[in-house]
């Protein structure tokens, strides 16, 4: 009986033995993430058809490598293969300076870095190069240049250490696809359309973005299509503003049919009168929430502009901001509150766990102060600030108005802070200050940050890029309540005399929050639709002529704001 017994237990044991190691190893596979072939060198790319002008050789990329003893073989293949898909072009960098997506990246990389703390994808002094060069308005890059051949490689180096990090726990994730997050050869707009609608290349499934707003904006890529197929529509005819219901005209019956053509109405042509009623302009709410206008009855020139924007261009338009999106992480680990803030569309958006709470209006840089895309983090809330006007403005603006005026100064509440030929000036608190009673800080090398304003009716404008690259907010007050959170100590009527005391009061946030400012001039919202904004810096058009061989000049309105 006892023999039986130890008889029975070996073999139970033996039977666990082999269960288990056929257990483990199949869990150790399931945890291994399979390396595809290395890519072969695309011979087809060349300076005739490249998104870049500028090219590595594949002896600097080995010789990289092999400099560097902190990367394993993985980590050298996939860079291999990352060029060799490419024909060796830079990704980051073109002759005119850094590429769109290399701020993108930048960005994504850093606020990854914020809430992950991940020091394998961070180095001090990189990151201070990346910061300078952020900082210049122009930049010429060579290919004999030795430094930007370095920061090339080192980010796209970058580039595989997060996707590990990020990626680590989705095996399903195919680092494969990080071959097609940069553009490579440009083609027609048709050519890319039909590819995209086709899903085919870049636009391809396997290697699309994990991002449902990509998803959904290759949808309406094929629903734009089919208009344009259709014959697309016509331009309205206008003369003049029509600021109420109850006009009668034939731009009208143009605009029903334009709309018609979008698919805001339905019926025969022949059916729609000349008549602005009332049933009318329920549909005309619906369009101009879309394309970013107060939802009143006015039907002003700027609208019938953005209107006309042609068909084609809304559809490179799309294909635009299907790119940036490429840069955009479907979640994130930071399950706390964050900020973002779009500039074409002059909006501030608080989330919550992921999920968007509450928004409201902003002024943005105006063009030629263009406001930056970036990331960082606030972290202080400045009551009652003094605005230390930057070195551009005393040079451009304020040293031409003491000459003109000698009482400039005493007139605007500002002091000399130091002397020089373009002194160190700045406006003290009070309700003229051009901060109004409050900014808030994340730190950057920008010197970008929100605040107060005292110039309350720009935010009852449509277009509303007026500042000199700081956003300004529409309820301050708000944001102030929010991020301090403390009823007891800072409640409206604290805050309220913080921002009216005229002494500069800093107050420091128990938790930073996260900020993002953003550009994308097309997107979907629930049912809203499609959504379309202006280009008012002109990224879209820049991108378009690398991306495609027949770009479209962007339209921008040419009316003064």
């Amino acid at each position: 009986m006892k023999r039986n017994l130890s008889v029975a237990i070996i073999l139970l044991f033996l039977l666990f033995s082999m269960f288990s190691c056929d257990y483990f190893k199949k869990k150790l596979q399931k945890n291994v993430r399979l390396e595809k072939p290395i890519t072969k060198v695309d011979k087809t790319i060349d300076t005739t058809n490249s998104y870049n002008n500028l090219f590595l050789d594949s002896v600097t990329v080995h010789s990289y490598l092999l400099a560097d003893s902190t990367l394993n073989e993985i980590l050298k293949n996939r860079i291999i293969s990352f060029y060799n898909s490419r024909n060796f072009q830079y990704a980051w960098f073109s002759s005119d300076g850094l590429a769109e997506q290399t701020r993108s990246f930048w960005n994504m990389l850093m606020n990854y870095h914020n809430y992950s703390k991940d020091s394998t994808v961070y180095d001090k002094k990189f990151s201070a190069k990346m910061n300078q060069l952020f900082l210049e308005d122009s930049l010429t890059v060579l290919e004999s240049d030795s430094v930007y051949r370095r920061m090339e490689l080192d980010l796209t180096r970058y580039l595989y250490l997060y996707a590990e990090n990020e990626y680590k726990n989705d095996l399903k994730f195919d680092m494969k696809s990080l071959e097609w997050s940069v553009p490579r050869k440009r083609m027609t707009l048709e050519a890319t359309l039909d590819s995209a609608i086709a899903r085919k290349g870049r636009f391809a499934n396997e290697n699309a973005p994990v991002n449902t707003q990509y998803v959904r904006l290759r949808e309406m890529l094929q629903k734009y299509k089919g208009i344009r197929d259709n014959g697309g529509w016509d331009s309205i005819v206008y003369k003049k503003d029509i600021p109420q219901i109850g006009y009668t005209g034939e731009e009208i019956k143009q605009l029903k049919i334009r709309l018609k053509r979008e698919g805001f109405l339905a019926g025969a042509d022949s059916t729609f009168t000349n008549v602005y009623d009332s049933t009318f302009y329920r549909i005309l709410r619906q369009v101009k929430t879309e394309y970013g206008y107060i939802p009143d009855a006015k039907i002003t020139r700027l609208f019938i502009q953005d209107l006309n924007v042609s068909i084609d261009e809304r559809l490179q338009q799309i294909l635009v901001n299907m790119e940036r999106m490429r840069w955009i992480p479907s979640q994130t680990s930071d399950t706390a509150r964050s900020i973002l803030v779009n500039i074409p569309e002059f909006k501030l958006f608080v989330y919550e766990r992921g999920k968007p709470a509450w928004d409201m209006d902003v002024v943005v840089g105006k063009e030629a102060s263009s406001t930056t895309i970036f990331t960082g983090n606030l972290n202080t809330i400045v009551f009652s600030p003094y605005w230390n006007v930057p070195r551009s403005i005393v040079k451009n603006e304020i040293l031409p108005a003491m000459k003109r005026n000698r009482n400039y100064l005493a007139r605007n509440n500002m002091e000399i802070v130091s002397s020089g030929s373009i002194p160190t000036i700045r406006q003290r608190p009070g309700p003229s200050n051009s901060l109004g009673g409050v900014k808030f800080l994340f730190p950057n090398s920008h010197n970008i940050y929100f605040h107060d304003s005292p110039a309350k009716s720009l935010f009852n404008t449509d277009k509303r890029s007026y500042s000199h690259g700081c956003v300004r907010l529409k309820e301050p007050v708000k944001l102030a309540e929010y991020l301090l959170n403390d009823t007891v100590k800072w409640n409206a009527e604290a805050i309220h005399v913080a921002m009216t005391s005229r002494s500069e009061k800093p107050v420091k946030l128990q938790k930073s929050i996260p900020v993002m400012l953003t550009y994308f001039t097309a997107w979907v919202r629930g049912a809203e639709g499609m959504n379309f904004r202006e280009d008012i810096y002109g990224h879209d058009e820049r991108m378009a002529k690398k991306l495609f061989i027949n770009p479209i000049t962007t339209t921008r309105h040419k009316e003064k704001k």
